[in-house]
């Protein structure tokens, strides 16, 4: 079996089957209908367009009202409405949307007065059709594709905006050209400043309502690679690209003072290159608040805990169990009144492998990263279960000394239940296979290889086990008759496409002697992306027929 396969780049190869088959809506606008219907058929012929046609602007302008386009093609020299009057519609009406103006030879004034009311692009008529439609496509994809990032880097500035608008802590965030670009509700409370005032200012406007005077803060100082430390802050520091610092401002809070918790971060846009940097202040001041924030702090870590669906544990470095959530408790049948009394974690551990789990946790605990270990652990009615315990070194934050290990318990009960009934099934599979001309498959569409099928190959093609040391999707394609790869492709597609519950087809496979051997395939979807996006099958394949050579 095989799966087409498009070339995406010189370095990779992407199965058709993956790409996004985006098909975009275009209206293409031209008093001429004999060019409407050419250039329609031309922009279709790739699958990438879908174009619905208008003989005229206003005629445009009402399904405009209605439907929704990608991107508009019109032609200039049009009766009634000419191109730029349409555009200049479009633009008032319908925003940003892509649009493209026909012009002919040498009229450059029409390309600048198209310019001037925010076309896109223009492209020249010409006598070469397919260069022009070439050229027609490419545009058409770049300004869909630069109105979409427009888009999306709008609705991320107002996403940053909101989410830093709905924070607790009073926040602002400046540019890397120090001009403030959020400036929050609680920044508004505890300043006085509107965000309306702020918004847009540079050259340390920000820093007046906090200081009565411009100088730079830790947004700023974060930026530097060697700050000077203003000594105006109690202390200062770094964690990583973080700066954490106090500071008391006495004119704050009706002139009684505030001290404020201060941390500041660059910014980063996808690619990693810093493009700012955020500041948000936290009011100190009141010790209970304070107590408020850590019991809150440890009742969130106790509740999220509880709703992780795995042990979770945390012990000091003489192996007394100091917290422990839902599961865990339930993984060794502790009650609350058992949690009252000292706990020891080795005495949960079977003996066999207590002396193992010691030196793992005096490792782990001297800064060795854990990469996950199985013990057979023992629960209080003396009840045995496997698992697999990953785990951390605890650091006290002052003094930067371990002073405990925390980790995580994952009982695999269940899943050695069920690899090993898998592993008793695959047998008996491979058993009942080989005794007829069958065999399974399993193809990874991420690594474009197929598994487990080399050996039916082998028997039912007579090919040697150095003939195919690996088969990738290419080397199906080699050995599958041409005949038979659209049958192929349109069995595959009803499947992944969820019309068909099962991948069903029959094709040719060239054997090692040069016949053709006909097979019959099955097989499933049994994994995809989170796109839905199919990227594992398996099944089996088993010969029909075979012809002479």
């Amino acid at each position: 079996m095989c799966i087409g396969v498009l070339k995406a780049d010189k370095t990779r190869a992407i199965p058709s089957v993956f790409l996004e088959m985006r098909m975009y809506s275009i209206l293409y606008v031209d008093d001429e209908e004999i060019l409407l219907g050419l250039n329609k058929i031309y922009l279709e012929r790739g699958g990438e367009f879908s174009v619905d046609t208008s003989a005229s602007a206003p005629d445009a302008l009402k399904k405009l009202c209605t439907v929704s386009y990608d991107a508009i093609i019109s032609d200039y020299d049009m009766p009634d409405m000419d191109g730029i009057a349409f555009l200049k519609e479009v633009r008032l009406r319908h925003g940003s949307l892509p649009f493209l103006l026909f012009t002919g030879k040498g009229r450059e004034e029409v390309v600048i007065e198209a310019v001037d009311n925010g076309v896109d692009y223009y492209v020249q008529k010409g006598s070469d059709m397919l260069g022009m439609i070439a050229e027609l496509r490419h545009k058409i994809l770049r300004s869909i594709e630069r109105r979409r990032i427009v888009d999306e880097l709008e609705r991320s500035r107002q996403q940053m905006n909101d989410i830093i608008n709905f924070l607790p802590d009073a926040t602002f965030v400046r540019d890397i050209h120090g001009t403030v670009i959020a400036w929050n509700h609680a920044m508004e409370q505890m300043t006085g400043v509107s965000r309306n005032a702020m918004m847009g200012k540079g050259n340390f406007e920000y820093s007046l309502p906090l200081y009565h005077e411009r100088r730079p803060l830790l947004a700023d100082l974060v930026l530097q690679e060697d700050p000077e430390i203003d000594t105006r802050y109690r202390f200062f520091q770094r964690d990583g690209d973080k700066i954490s610092s106090e500071v008391f401002i006495p004119h704050l809070n009706g002139n009684r003072g505030v001290r404020l918790w201060v941390t500041a971060s660059p910014l980063y846009d996808a690619d990693g290159a810093v493009t700012g940097a955020i500041e948000s202040f936290r009011d100190i001041t009141d010790y209970y608040s304070v107590k408020r924030d850590l019991d809150l702090s440890r009742e969130m870590n106790q509740g999220f805990a509880d709703m992780v669906p795995v042990g979770v544990y945390e012990m000091d470095l003489s192996c007394t169990l100091t917290f422990s959530n839902r599961v865990c408790r339930e993984l060794f049948g502790l009650s609350d009144t058992d949690l009252q009394d000292t706990i020891t974690i080795l005495d949960f551990i079977d003996p066999s492998d207590r002396d193992r789990a010691r030196a793992d946790i005096m490792d782990v605990a001297r800064g060795k990263v854990s990469k996950g270990q199985e013990y057979l652990l023992r629960r209080k009615d003396n009840s045995t279960f496997p698992s697999l315990i990953i785990a951390g070194m605890v650091v006290d934050p002052e003094s930067q000394k371990p002073i405990g290990v925390r980790g995580i318990i994952i009982d695999l009960t269940e899943r050695k239940r069920e690899a090993r009934a898998l592993h008793d099934s695959r047998e008996r599979l491979a058993i009942a296979l080989a005794a007829g001309d069958s065999g399974i498959w399993d193809m990874d569409l991420c690594a474009m290889k197929v598994y487990d099928i080399q050996e039916w190959a082998c028997r039912a093609l007579g090919y040697l086990p150095g003939d195919l040391p690996v088969i990738t999707l290419d080397t199906c394609t080699t050995l599958v008759h041409p005949l038979d790869m659209p049958g192929i492709m349109k069995s595959y597609l009803l499947h992944q496409s969820g019309i068909e519950p099962l991948f069903l087809s029959e094709f040719r496979l060239a054997a090692k002697d040069r016949s053709w051997v006909r097979v019959a395939v099955r097989g499933k979807v049994i994994e995809r992306n989170a796109g839905n996006e199919p990227v594992r099958l398996t099944g089996i394949i088993s010969v029909v027929s075979r012809q002479k050579a």
